[in-house]
């Protein structure tokens, strides 16, 4: 973009598998920018774009049905098209608003027990003593996980993981300790993230 006086508008639009509008930027008005009730709250441009030549988007909480194709044009003040750009993407894996769900349902469990997610040696989640223990969690995932209430009565240890990153791929393990600390039982889970879930459409052009 060589001149921020002839380049007006530009729009981000989902092309396939469906139409939608997903960020409408319009120099000459002060207002909010436009875009489908879809993506109200979740997709974002840089202040001042024309002014930076940074006209990338940023799409965060995504959805597999974000998967598709994407153009950005660039019009000028009479409506024609100086520039465009086309752009993939794909979101896979168990994504469902940005989350996953690492399962582990059992059969059979003694109640005084200790039930604890790792990942990389991360600690992820905590149950003990009838309640999560937030306290011996890693920051990175406060806030973001949460098992089943009543895991131990519904027999299901699984585990949501919320707001998902490319660094929450690999292996999660769940280990259940007795009350002497010796381990009963104890799985391993792998995460597959791929695409940037959190901030997936950034740079796309700059």
């Amino acid at each position: 973009v060589s001149s921020q006086d002839v380049c007006l508008t530009i729009e981000w639009r989902l092309i396939s598998p469906e139409d939608r509008m997903v960020y409408v930027y319009e120099r000459s008005k002060n207002e909010s920018p436009s875009r489908d009730h879809v993506y109200r709250g979740r997709a974002e441009m840089t202040e001042d774009p024309l002014t930076t030549k940074d006209l990338s988007l940023t799409l965060k909480d995504l959805h597999l049905t974000d998967s598709g194709v994407y153009t950005c044009t660039v019009y000028n003040k009479d409506g024609h098209m100086l520039l465009q750009r086309v752009v993939t993407l794909s979101v896979r894996g168990e994504c469902n608003k940005a989350s996953v769900l690492l399962p582990f349902k059992i059969t059979d469990l003694l109640q005084d027990i200790k039930v604890e997610w790792k990942h990389q040696n991360i600690i992820v989640h905590v149950y003990q003593n009838s309640q999560n223990q937030s306290l011996l969690m890693d920051e990175d995932y406060k806030g973001r996980t949460e098992m089943n209430e009543e895991p131990l009565k519904n027999k299901d240890l699984s585990l949501t993981l919320k707001g998902l990153q490319l660094s929450d791929r690999g292996g999660y393990t769940c280990t259940v300790y007795n009350k002497d600390g010796s381990i009963l039982l104890q799985k391993v889970v792998t995460l597959s993230v791929r695409g940037e879930c959190n901030s997936c459409l950034q740079r796309w052009w700059r």
